[in-house]
């Protein structure tokens, strides 16, 4: 695969690990062994540097399992992606920390994350390494939530991830009912899951290698447990030894079942 394709698939899979971290700590029932999915064996996870939190996948499972009952928010405000070697990368983000208070007032903090996250041989990502520290007060005193923003981004950039890996196993996970009746609308060849992986298999073989380019989400809600998603990307892929470029758009009717991801309730290509 070439190597900038490769790197652009595993920063969406870092993008997914990273909105799924943030999530489980905003929502409100935590479920430990969804957070240790997204964790190597060998997880080390630090405050400033200095305090240790979690040596290891058993202790991290014990660290995730007494978070306290807070209600906060992380928004991802900058997100780095720096390749390190065949298998690891840096991954920097900065962070607005909120949270409310037991006398109602507005605390929080602009926290730096520092982690190294490895992949494996389908470019899947773990957390490694984490590393967070305050470095200043949030300034921003009016509470956002942001626990849907970080669904809704952790399942658009699994959605990406596996697209780009035309991985359809994956994608069977992410829509509602299996697949069973599922609509995709606006297509006249594909009318069910069944087509749709025949024609993501037809995509696979003509596909030497390839990635998206995200250029816009939009995001709007459409009831508590339901949103609406619009993805403009730019697709790049090699064939037959040549680059092709295509503007893609794709609407996602979303729903939240409190599953591992949102669930895709209607797809328009």
């Amino acid at each position: 695969m070439d190597i900038s394709s490769q790197e652009k698939i595993r920063e969406h899979a870092a993008r997914d690990i990273a909105h799924r971290w943030f999530a489980y700590f905003e929502g409100e029932d935590k479920i430990v062994d969804r957070q240790l999915e997204i964790l190597s064996d060998d997880i080390k996870i630090l405050h400033a540097s200095s305090y240790l939190l979690a040596d290891g996948k058993e202790s991290a499972a014990i660290w995730a399992a007494n978070i306290p009952e807070e209600i906060d928010s992380h928004f991802i405000k900058d997100f780095s992606y720096i390749p390190l070697g065949e298998d690891i990368a840096e991954v920097k983000m900065k962070i607005a920390y909120q949270v409310i208070q037991p006398d109602h007032r507005i605390g929080g903090a602009i926290i730096h994350y520092q982690t190294l996250v490895t992949f494996d041989e389908n470019n899947s990502a773990l957390f490694k390494f984490v590393n967070k520290t305050p470095v200043e007060p949030n300034p921003n005193k009016v509470f956002a939530d942001s626990y849907q923003e970080n669904r809704i981004y952790s399942l658009i950039y699994r959605w990406i991830y596996l697209l780009e890996t035309f991985n359809s196993k994956g994608i069977k996970e992410l829509l509602v009912n299996d697949g069973h009746h599922f609509i995709f609308s606006e297509r006249k060849d594909v009318k069910n899951y069944e087509e749709w992986t025949n024609f993501m298999e037809q995509l696979s073989a003509q596909t030497q290698h390839g990635h998206y380019e995200i250029e816009s989400i939009d995001t709007e809600t459409l009831r508590d447990n339901q949103m609406l998603v619009e993805i403009k990307a730019t697709w790049k892929r090699v064939k037959k030894g040549e680059l092709v470029t295509s503007p893609v758009r794709y609407r996602l009717k979303l729903q939240d079942t409190g599953e591992r991801y949102l669930k895709i309730v209607d797809l328009q290509e």
